[in-house]
């Protein structure tokens, strides 16, 4: 990572340890190369090519990663380094496709999974790069994660994250700088000015509320994280062919090593010939029939003019054509338009069905969508989540307090799923529409304070 983008972050007061490089990304490369190739090659180039990204030259340090992934294709580390160079030199395409061949590989720290979000997010690609932040959050920080998803659009998870990473008793100023940041990102803006100040001066606060107001207004996403990295979007056709993955399989790479170990004397030809073909037994698979002899009479041989037929075959039994029962018709009526209540009997046999929920002894599986401070929060939350997402209407919800190093929050959970499919069922539902969500099993001691029904079900009209 350069200075010049060190420097930059540390004005906005705030740090993508992962992207940046501030968590390791000095030593992304530093292992030697195992992968077939030229193993010393790539490591002095790679070598090279980190020290040329620590001295600002962006455009030396592309071409010296791209001659370390040339030299040891299958590395890891080398497409990670070689994503980063990309990166940093605004060439966001190429930098998905070196990071996304890294993951392939096997790289999964948080370094490259962070790097990989930021030139996604830069394309546009907001959705795979959420999922992507989701798969790794036990790998990646969560102060690093709530601002990439504040990056990505998804406010509410990454100050959800961001909020329960602040209430730590070790947290950094970094993490309520990113708070502060997502808030401001969300419209918030008197709330991230609060946040702010803690670690702020007055006179450094006003700076950088005024640098957070112009990167909020900033509509191009290349250009949005261009300047956060501290450098400029370019043209990109992508990374060059030749230094695709796919062109170095893993079977194409053995058979280079086996090249390079086989004698420039081979063995005589005998030694490498291969055995006689097998053939295979057709005793039971071909029919034969004895033929007579001919008869030899007066004038010579006589031929065969009859051979003995093989015996017919036993009759086969054929099933009725028609069925025992003929199938409903479903969409035949109406020129194939369901009808309303047939519509709801197929959403219905797809639809988890909640169980009841005893608020006096709670027991089953719940998803959790959130922990708040008060107990008016968690009702608000709920009122907003059920409107964006219609499928909570359907099933009870429940607050109740815990105690979380010494401080105590409100739990908001979505209750009545008997099992633990159940929950994952609806938990990867809400996921799949931007919602942060975990199940949890409830023991039946819960003190719940606060709970909602669930929205009658309403059938269609016949």
């Amino acid at each position: 990572m350069n200075r010049k983008m060190l420097m930059n972050l540390a004005v906005y007061g705030f740090v993508l340890g992962a992207a940046t490089g501030c968590s390791g990304m000095g030593k992304m490369a530093d292992a030697p190369s195992r992968a077939a190739g030229k193993p010393a090659v790539a490591a002095k180039s790679a070598g090279q090519a980190r020290a040329a990204l620590e001295a600002g030259k962006v455009s030396k340090a592309v071409g010296l990663a791209e001659a370390a992934v040339a030299a040891s294709p299958r590395d890891a580390g080398y497409r990670a380094l070689l994503g980063q160079a990309y990166l940093n030199d605004g060439r966001f395409a190429s930098a998905t496709a070196a990071l996304t061949e890294a993951v392939e590989l096997g790289a999964s720290d948080s370094n490259t999974i962070i790097a990989l979000a930021l030139a996604e997010i830069a394309q546009g690609k907001n959705r795979d790069a959420i999922v992507l932040l989701e798969a790794h959050r036990d790998t990646v920080p969560a102060s690093d994660i709530g601002l990439a998803l504040a990056l990505a659009g998804d406010s509410e998870s990454a100050i959800y994250v961001l909020s329960e990473a602040a209430r730590a008793p070790d947290a950094s100023a970094r993490t309520r700088q990113n708070l502060a940041l997502a808030y401001g990102l969300s419209g918030r803006w008197a709330q991230a000015r609060i946040l702010a100040s803690q670690d702020l001066s007055p006179a450094k606060l006003e700076g950088r509320m005024a640098e957070w107001s112009k990167l909020a207004e900033t509509p191009d996403a290349p250009v949005r994280v261009a300047s956060l990295i501290g450098t400029k979007a370019r043209a990109d056709a992508g990374m060059p062919v030749r230094l695709a993955l796919s062109n170095f399989g893993e079977t194409q790479m053995a058979a280079a090593d086996a090249a390079q170990l086989a004698s420039a004397d081979p063995a005589p030809v005998e030694a490498y010939a291969p055995p006689p073909p097998v053939l295979a037994d057709a005793g039971g698979a071909i029919r034969s029939v004895e033929l007579p002899m001919p008869e030899r009479g007066e004038g010579g041989v006589v031929p065969v003019t009859e051979l003995p037929q093989p015996k017919p075959a036993a009759p086969v039994i054929l099933a009725d054509a028609a069925p025992y029962r003929a199938a409903p018709r479903v969409a035949e009526e109406n020129g194939g338009v369901l009808r309303p209540a047939q519509k709801q009997a197929i959403e219905l046999a797809t639809r988890i069905v909640p169980a009841a929920f005893d608020r006096n002894k709670p027991t089953g599986w719940a998803v959790q969508l959130g922990a708040y401070d008060s107990l008016g929060i968690a009702k608000e939350k709920w009122g907003g989540l059920k409107k964006r997402s219609r499928m909570l209407a359907d099933f009870p919800a429940s607050s109740h307090a815990a105690t979380v190093k010494g401080r105590t929050y409100y739990r908001l959970t979505v209750n009545g799923l008997a099992t633990r499919a159940d929950a994952t069922s609806l938990c990867n539902e809400l996921k799949a529409q931007g919602q942060v969500c975990f199940i949890r099993a409830m023991g039946g001691s819960e003190s719940i304070q606060w709970a909602a029904k669930a929205s009658p079900l309403r059938l269609a009209a016949r």
